[in-house]
């Protein structure tokens, strides 16, 4: 069954019906390479877009479609089906509620009592299309629930917050993605979630940031304030099917060589439909990624594996040595006095 929100529904969970767009900003385009490594600029509105996707990006099944305006995300399960505004659509959608939101206030100033019921209602069915009103509402409902005890009515809402979450693409981007970093040539890297907290960490690292580390991460909480999105010129519109992209404010790590001296920057995760980038806003640096082959994807781990010296491989098993034995030690519950404790016959047997 369809869940609709109501006004008063919204007003108990200290919710107001409010969409979350706000006018966006001018995007440029040039004929640069994808991987975008360093632009010359620190300005995000006036960063560039790259004319076409190398191979490097593609999977072998890959294919670039253009996405029209009315493109809608299906998002079923067993007692409910909805359908979620994606792309320019939910651009669209959150434009015609803000226009909604002005006539009712001119309605209400009217005293139109039965018109500013029928654009409650326009406003609650728009928004119900929206995955990150939906996500959002539907937490902080939670969160209501939750505090004056209301279990059940809390799982409820949490539920369907869950719907809405996986329906929304800043969350499905877990996996392995490739990236021209640079000068360093292309790298992995692997995204995994802790709650709305996005982590990337390098699967093959340089000589500045190495792998294993973080080297970015966004919070994507629906309850924090959105950054406008992105809006392309015509032509890159028609080359990549959307004209409105949306971004997450989030952090860059940057190193000196040896990751001497790490830092987290300000950055943003912008959506490219299956593709994304994330720029580090003060030194004006950004990379594109798409997802890797297979055939990519083991040439890069082996050419990762061959940079490796000796040395690095004798100090990642004497550090692999010294975890387990500190595993060993707090599973074997040691005396105190154990300065002889690994010498003591029949220790090792």
């Amino acid at each position: 069954m369809t869940k609709f929100y109501s006004f008063v529904a919204l007003a108990s969970c200290g919710l107001s019906a409010s969409a979350f767009t706000v006018p966006p900003q001018a995007f440029k385009r040039a004929n640069t390479p994808l991987h975008m490594a360093l632009i010359q600029t620190t300005n995000p509105d006036e960063w560039e877009l790259p004319d076409e996707i190398p191979e490097e990006h593609q999977k072998s099944n890959m294919q670039s479609e253009s996405l029209e305006e009315t493109k809608w995300l299906q998002v079923e399960n067993e007692s409910d089906t909805r359908k979620f505004a994606t792309g320019d659509a939910l651009h669209f959608l959150r434009q015609e509620v803000l226009s909604l939101r002005t006539e009712l206030e001119d309605a209400r100033l009217n005293g139109d009592s039965r018109h500013v019921l029928e654009l409650q209602r326009g406003i609650i069915s728009a928004q119900e299309m929206d995955a990150e009103f939906v996500y959002s509402a539907e937490l902080e409902c939670m969160q209501a629930a939750e505090a004056k005890g209301r279990t059940e009515e809390a799982e409820e809402h949490r539920n369907i917050a869950m719907e809405a979450r996986a329906a929304l693409p800043q969350f499905n981007l877990d996996g392995l993605w490739v990236g021209k970093y640079g000068e360093n040539g292309y790298e992995l890297i692997n995204i995994t979630y802790a709650g709305d907290m996005l982590y990337a960490h390098k699967v093959t690292g340089d000589r500045n940031v190495p792998k294993g580390e973080v080297t970015f991460q966004v919070d994507l909480d629906p309850l924090k304030e959105m950054l406008e999105p992105i809006e392309l010129g015509a032509p890159a519109a028609r080359q990549w099917g959307a004209k409105y992209l949306s971004r997450y404010g989030g952090q860059g790590q940057v190193a000196a060589e040896g990751f001497g001296n790490p830092q987290l920057l300000e950055g943003q995760l912008i959506l490219v439909n299956e593709f994304f980038s994330f720029a580090w806003v003060p030194i004006g640096h950004q990379v594109f990624f798409g997802r890797p082959s297979a055939e990519l994807t083991l040439r890069l781990i082996r050419q990762a594996e061959e940079g490796v010296t000796e040395a690095d491989r004798q100090r990642s098993m004497l550090n692999r040595c010294l975890e387990e034995t500190e595993v060993m030690e707090e599973d074997e519950d040691l005396p105190s006095n154990q300065s002889n404790y690994y010498n003591e016959e029949g220790c090792f047997e």
